[in-house]
This record gives structure tokens, C-alpha cells and sequence, in this order.
């Protein structure tokens, strides 16, 4: 049982401004993000620069002029190819994972609070990055253990290993991918967690690549997890501010966001979850959501998602990507910006483990 009741929380007040990139050049870029290239690659990753230099900026001017909500940003991602950046996802959820469910969370009777940050509440560890590992589906589901064992325990600054996940999870229906940095699912690793649980990070550093699955002292466990209601923008409110913050899935078009609410992720036809995240809270206007991309990415490492299209549905056509099971449907229907509603899930009473191995 929690020992921190939910309340009504405020947002976080940090101010993010938008960058002048007029007159930024490839030159500049190379010596902020201290980039080197092999002679033949120089010319390539020029190119892919100054294509996304220009895109950046034909948004941003759209954005001064109060055509766009959100405003883009040079950043490490600028100069990678498509190829390179599907890395940086890879790994969700999936509906056919069913060792230790719960039953799902559907909407609340009563209202909820008109905001809720979690991060207020200093159970949110810091934004971390996952690197060139697939490995988004192990730092969703690590990071809402984290937050749910501290809400419990009343414990702070607590940090768990997302390499146990990458090295120890086994995926043989191929959900999400094919297991590590290849991609799994937030809810075979919230299953590891009742069956193995998890370590300190700093008893199972993270490599940012495959290993071999060994023995480490648990730390904390849980009973299993839950399912929120698909589609249902009231059910992950309720979720968020009755439990704390909640694994999901979405469609990461992200890689230039810099900062605002963030619009236009999916079309009807286009929603191809991909990427697995956490909603840390909400407002009447936008998700909360943090990623594992580094905390100089977006705002600290986080996005917010318009909440403007929570009653809209989009056609995922591709849930081989990575949103399934084998074997694969053809299509799903999936809700919200960034499909945010469709794949949702939190783990149940995660408690402490008195240092046991776990082989």
C-alpha cells in the first residue's frame, strides 16, 4: 500500500526557450556536439544536416508566428540517418503477455485532479539515456518500478538497473522485437520483476548493449501489473494520479522536438508505435511524458504530447514494428497523440527484497 497519498500537483516551472539556429552551420555542430566523421562519411552527414537545419527552421519561424505549439532543436540526432535513429526506439508493449496480469483499469467514477506531476513529489529519478540500445521498452518499465517502489517505501533517489532487463529477460513470441537492444516489452520485463526482480544500478551498471543474463542481488520485486484501458484518456489520468507514473507506448517522430506541446506525431493512416516511454503526469492541455534520450534532449529529457486529440484513433499498419506478439495482427486502432493511449501499463506493489541473489 502507498504511503504517499495522491494530490493535486503542479507542473514543473522550469522555462525552455526557443534557440536562434539562423545562422547555425554545420561548422557550429560539429564542435557542440564534438562530432567526428571518417573523410568518406564527412559530405553524407553534411547533407543530412543541413536538410534538418532547414527543416528546424522553416518549423521554428512557423512556430514564431503561432502556427506550431511546439518548436524544433538541433541536437545530437541531427546528423543520423533514418536507419540510425529507429535504434534509439525499438521495444513497447504488446496484448498477449499474460504470466502475472492484473485486471485492467478502466476510467474513474469520480473526477481527477486537473493536473498531477509526479516529479513534485521526488520520485522520479533523473532522466537517463539508453543510448544506440533498443533498449526504451527496459528503461520504461525500470523507471516506473523506481518511481512505484518509492512511492511505497517512502525511499528517495533510488536507482534500478535496466540492464537486468537487456541481459535477463527471455522473449520468445518476439514481442516488441527479438529481446535486449533488439527490443521486448514493458510487461515481460514487469514479469521478471515478480519472478527475478530487479538490482540496484549500481550493483548491474548499464553497458548500452547485449550481455550475458548472470546472477545480482535483487532489490525490489513485484506481484505483477496492470492493464489500462485502451483508448480511454480518463483511465490513464486515473492511473497517473491514483498510482504514479505509468509505462506507455507511442509513436516516437520526436528526434527534433526542442520544446512546447508537441502536435502532429500521427495522421489517420500513420501511427506506428515504436518507442516505449513514461507519462510522469498530466495537464488539461498535454502528457507528461519522459523519454530516455539524455536529459539535453527536449525539455530535460522530456516531451509534452497535446492532449487535443484524445478522443481521435489512428491506424497502426505496422504492429510488427513493434507493438505485438507473434503472430502479428495486420492493424490497430490506437488513440491520443503519439498513439499514447492505446498501450499502458504500471506494476503492482513493488516492495523491497532483503538482499538475495537472484539466479
Amino acid at each position: 500500500m502507498s504511503v504517499l497519498k495522491p494530490v493535486l500537483f503542479m507542473p514543473a516551472t522550469v522555462a525552455f526557450a526557443l534557440r536562434d539556429t539562423t545562422n547555425y552551420s554545420f561548422v557550429n555542430y560539429v564542435a557542440e556536439f564534438g562530432k567526428t566523421y571518417s573523410d568518406t562519411e564527412h559530405a553524407t552527414r553534411r547533407g543530412v544536416f543541413e536538410s534538418r537545419l532547414a527543416e528546424v527552421n522553416n518549423h521554428n519561424e512557423e512556430y514564431k508566428m503561432g502556427k506550431q505549439t511546439w518548436w524544433m532543436a538541433v541536437n545530437e540526432f541531427t546528423d543520423m540517418h533514418e536507419h540510425e535513429l529507429a535504434t534509439f526506439k525499438t521495444g513497447k508493449a504488446t496484448h498477449r503477455v499474460h504470466d502475472h496480469p492484473f485486471q485492467k483499469l478502466g476510467s474513474n467514477a469520480k473526477q481527477n485532479p486537473s493536473s498531477v506531476d509526479w516529479r513534485a513529489q521526488s520520485v522520479v529519478t533523473p532522466v537517463k539515456n539508453q543510448g544506440g540500445c533498443g533498449s526504451c521498452w527496459a528503461f520504461s518499465a525500470i523507471e516506473v518500478v523506481e518511481s512505484h517502489y518509492m512511492i511505497a517505501t517512502g525511499e528517495r533517489d533510488v536507482k534500478f538497473a535496466p540492464q537486468a532487463y537487456v541481459n535477463c529477460v527471455q522473449n520468445p513470441d518476439s514481442c516488441g522485437g527479438t529481446g535486449g537492444c533488439e527490443g521486448a516489452t514493458m510487461e515481460l520485463a514487469f514479469n521478471m520483476t515478480v519472478t527475478r526482480g530487479v538490482p540496484l544500478e549500481s550493483d548491474l551498471p548499464y553497458q548500452g548493449s547485449d550481455e550475458t543474463c548472470i546472477d545480482y542481488p535483487a532489490a525490489a520485486k513485484c506481484d505483477g501489473y496492470v492493464k489500462v484501458a485502451e483508448n480511454d484518456a480518463q483511465a490513464l489520468e486515473t492511473a497517473i494520479a491514483e498510482n504514479g507514473p505509468v509505462s506507455v507506448t507511442v509513436a516516437a517522430n520526436w528526434f527534433s522536438y526542442g520544446g512546447g506541446i508537441y502536435d502532429g506525431g500521427c495522421t489517420a493512416t500513420s501511427c506506428s508505435l515504436n518507442h516505449g516511454v513514461v507519462a510522469v503526469g498530466y495537464t488539461q492541455d498535454s502528457w507528461i511524458v519522459r523519454n530516455s534520450w539524455g536529459q539535453s534532449w527536449g525539455e530535460q529529457g522530456y516531451i509534452r504530447l497535446t492532449r487535443s486529440h484524445d478522443l481521435e484513433t489512428f491506424e497502426d499498419n505496422k504492429p510488427s514494428d513493434g507493438v505485438a506478439c507473434k503472430p502479428y495482427p495486420t492493424q490497430q486502432i490506437v488513440g491520443g497523440e503519439s498513439g499514447i493511449l492505446f498501450d499502458t501499463s504500471f506494476p503492482v506493489n513493488v516492495h523491497k527484497v532483503q538482499s538475495t541473489v537472484t539466479v
